[in-house]
């Protein structure tokens, strides 16, 4: 069992790596964390310049910095961290490290899917909030209220709909970013490309034998709603769908990362 898990050997490589994340991306999860301040500044000033007065930032802008954020640290944190692996340098000292495949696996799945996520919305919401504070006529409202869409959630209660936000959220997340995360130490150059061309290519053969499948069955799938008593049992049936489709898909990505991990050699 040592050989596979020994929680003393693992908390000192997840310090470890979480050092290596912190050198390697730690200046670029600071600078997206902070974006919506950044753009709020670059704003204020154009608007001095132009306007000669402050202006207040448009909710569209702070959505659209928000989630240009979110996108960014997907596509890249994987790569920054993790991208060299696939060096021979790098990945030799990787493999000779004392901690096991699963430990190895475990540390990178927590930091991918639990700390990125943890620190950049802290982060966001954080700056974010301390802006609003100061400036709050020209920089309005904070992004946690504007996101928090509570009409939605009441109006969804009433109907007896009830939706686990933070675990559809944080499941979505972990099956973009370890994919990057599977791109980036899988492929040796390239590895955002050749993993978004890769989702194109596997999204186009599901669409197909998705149209073969609901061209068959396609009653079932357009009058969803019209199956069920009520929408309540409709949303229930769907939840598990989506979990069943989550599953398998961040289980193949992690799994994935565990087959590569297994079998890399320099």
């Amino acid at each position: 069992m040592n050989n596979i898990f020994d929680i003393k050997r693992f908390g000192n490589y997840f310090l470890y790596d979480l050092r290596n994340a912190k050198n390697n991306y730690g200046l670029s999860l600071l600078i997206l964390g902070t974006l919506s301040v950044s753009t709020f500044v670059i704003y204020e000033l154009f608007s001095l310049i132009f306007s000669q007065h402050f202006s207040e930032m448009p909710v569209a802008m702070k959505y659209m910095v928000f989630f240009a954020a979110i996108t960014v640290v997907i596509l890249g944190a994987g790569t920054k961290i993790y991208g060299n692996l696939t060096e021979k340098r790098a990945g030799s000292n990787f493999l000779m490290l004392p901690a096991s495949t699963f430990e190895k696996w475990l540390s990178m799945g927590l930091i991918t899917c639990i700390i990125l996520p943890v620190i950049l919305l802290a982060l966001q919401l954080g700056s974010d909030a301390l802006a609003s504070f100061i400036f709050p006529n020209s920089y309005g409202d904070r992004l946690l209220e504007l996101i928090a869409m509570q009409e939605l959630k009441e109006n969804l209660l009433e109907n007896g709909i009830r939706v686990n936000w933070a675990g559809l959220l944080l499941l979505d997340w972990s099956e973009y970013i370890l994919t990057f995360t599977l791109g980036a130490i899988c492929f040796k150059k390239s590895k955002i490309a050749k993993t978004i061309l890769c989702i194109f290519c596997i999204s186009m053969i599901l669409s197909t034998l998705g149209m073969i499948f609901i061209g068959r069955n396609g009653t079932m799938y357009i009058n969803w709603f019209d199956q069920f008593d009520t929408p309540v049992k409709a949303v229930k049936a769907l939840n598990w769908l989506l979990s069943i489709a989550f599953t398998i898909v961040v289980g193949g990505m992690l799994g994935g990362i565990y087959y590569r991990l297994r079998t890399l050699k320099h």
